[in-house]
């Protein structure tokens, strides 16, 4: 029996624009995914997320490596907010319906500890009861072994959790621990396939 839905939160619960934000700053939105790709690629944002360092200490390490771009980076550091653009489009009802039905809403995301600007900006961080994050651990997903801190945090098994994540390895990762598991596209197939696993209407 599934008693706990556990959101990832970039995404799934807030939508974010990396490459429309660093449009705006570099002139055009094929500038702003060379950017992405290269000045703050993908590796780079999973340091950030563990965490070993603080998270200016990940801006200054790129500025040493693309002196260039040290400004954009700075606007990046001090705008960062600015980055995530808007709630998911109808994922607040669907919260609200599991609440009501008595199930246990928890995250799991990866996040530096600038999740906290997200948190207060967004109130459907509010119908989260508690959540892991990558910073707290320094582990990271799909790796098994955040899922593994996850069960251990919140003294829960994993057969009766279920995972929703935009990203599929994400998924492929909680399964390793017995996890359920939904990559999320949108609200609405979200809803469809909660009501196949819940055999119920959300």
């Amino acid at each position: 029996m599934i008693k706990n839905i556990v959101f990832d939160f970039g995404g799934v619960l807030v939508q974010y624009d990396f490459v429309g934000f660093f449009a705006k700053i570099l002139g055009s939105r094929e500038q702003g995914e060379w950017f992405m790709q290269n000045v703050l690629p993908h590796s780079v944002n999973n340091e950030m997320d563990l965490e070993f360092h603080n998270f200016r200490y990940y801006i200054e390490q790129q500025q040493r490596l693309w002196p260039d771009y040290a400004e954009a980076l700075d606007i990046f550091d001090k705008h960062y907010i600015d980055v995530f653009t808007c709630e998911t489009e109808g994922i607040r009802d669907i919260l609200l319906t599991l609440k009501a039905r008595g199930y246990r809403i928890l995250g799991l995301s990866n996040w530096s500890s600038r999740v906290y600007d997200v948190i207060d900006k967004f109130d459907i961080f509010n119908l989260i009861e508690d959540s892991l994050i990558s910073k707290d651990v320094h582990q990271l997903k799909p790796n098994k072994d955040i899922y593994e801190s996850f069960l251990n945090k919140f003294h829960v098994k994993a057969d009766e959790c279920v995972f929703i994540d935009d990203k599929p390895e994400n998924i492929e990762g909680c399964k390793t621990v017995g996890m359920n598991g939904i990559v999320f596209k949108n609200s609405k197939q979200l809803k469809q396939e909660l009501d196949k696993l819940l055999q119920s209407d959300i």
